[in-house]
């Protein structure tokens, strides 16, 4: 089987009064992890994750659609699941013609809603179990179309509220100008892959799709003033044409903690 990082974060923050964990699953690209993926869903009764966040690119034309649905049936079983569109879901391939239509998108996220999965598309969530202290949103890919993706995106900073700790799931990191007037306090992404080549002395990767040589956002938690910024490495392992280097791929777990009163 094969191997994967787990990756944690921890986040302080005033505005909830007991621990939360989150797993991010992001950029699977149909890859597999053990018979019917058994080895990433057995990491969910161990960790007991309040919510299994998933950005984008969780399949790929070039191979099976099965190790998601698979993924999808295990997961939806053990945590509440939110899911957001990646640029795969919208096309095989950057370079490729090849474009899903608009009907088979909306067969897929239906598809993904009577699995019992939350598919964002720019509302907003109440999670289950916060006592309304933990709101979840989402967008769709910016291949959406432009104006969609903004009217997305402004529709979940109107509804933010600031007396919830309110998320962001949205699969590219590079619109970072965006996100930095978002009045939420954390924004989660993938899309960039951890930069592909991690390299000693070279902080953030070699490249990542959308931010080409030396990214920024390749894979971390940045700040970004009184939010943060997550981004996943990803699950895909078989990325063509530039394989991955020093940068295995990762399982994400956000553990939430209230502030500590000083």
């Amino acid at each position: 089987m094969r191997k994967f990082k787990i990756q944690t974060y921890t986040i302080r923050t005033s505005k909830i009064d007991h621990p939360f964990t989150f797993v991010v699953f992001s950029d699977l690209h149909g890859c597999e992890y053990g018979k019917k993926q058994q080895g990433l869903l057995d990491l969910l009764p161990r960790l007991c994750p309040d919510a299994v966040w998933m950005t984008g690119d969780m399949s790929d034309i070039r191979g099976s659609e099965e190790p998601f649905w698979d993924l999808i049936a295990g997961a939806v079983k053990q945590a509440p699941c939110y899911y957001v569109t990646g640029n795969h879901e919208y096309h095989g391939h950057c370079k490729s013609s090849f474009r899903y239509s608009p009907k088979e998108i909306r067969q897929r996220k239906d598809s993904l809603r009577e699995q019992g999965v939350h598919v964002l598309e720019g509302e907003k969530q109440i999670l289950a179990g916060s006592n309304s202290r933990i709101a979840v949103m989402g967008i769709d890919d910016l291949f959406v179309g432009r104006k969609q993706w903004d009217q997305q995106y402004q529709r979940c900073c109107r509804e933010t509220d600031q007396q919830q700790y309110t998320v962001l799931l949205s699969h590219r990191p590079e619109p970072a100008g965006a996100y930095r007037y978002f009045p939420g306090d954390l924004v989660v992404c993938g899309h960039a892959h951890g930069g592909q080549w991690r390299l000693p002395g070279i902080r953030g990767g070699v490249y990542a799709p959308g931010q080409g040589l030396f990214p920024r956002y390749a894979g971390g938690l940045y700040e970004r003033g009184t939010a943060h910024l997550l981004v996943s490495c990803g699950l895909c392992y078989r990325y063509p044409r530039i394989p991955r280097f020093g940068n295995p791929p990762e399982v994400v777990v956000l553990r939430l903690e209230p502030e500590e009163e000083s």
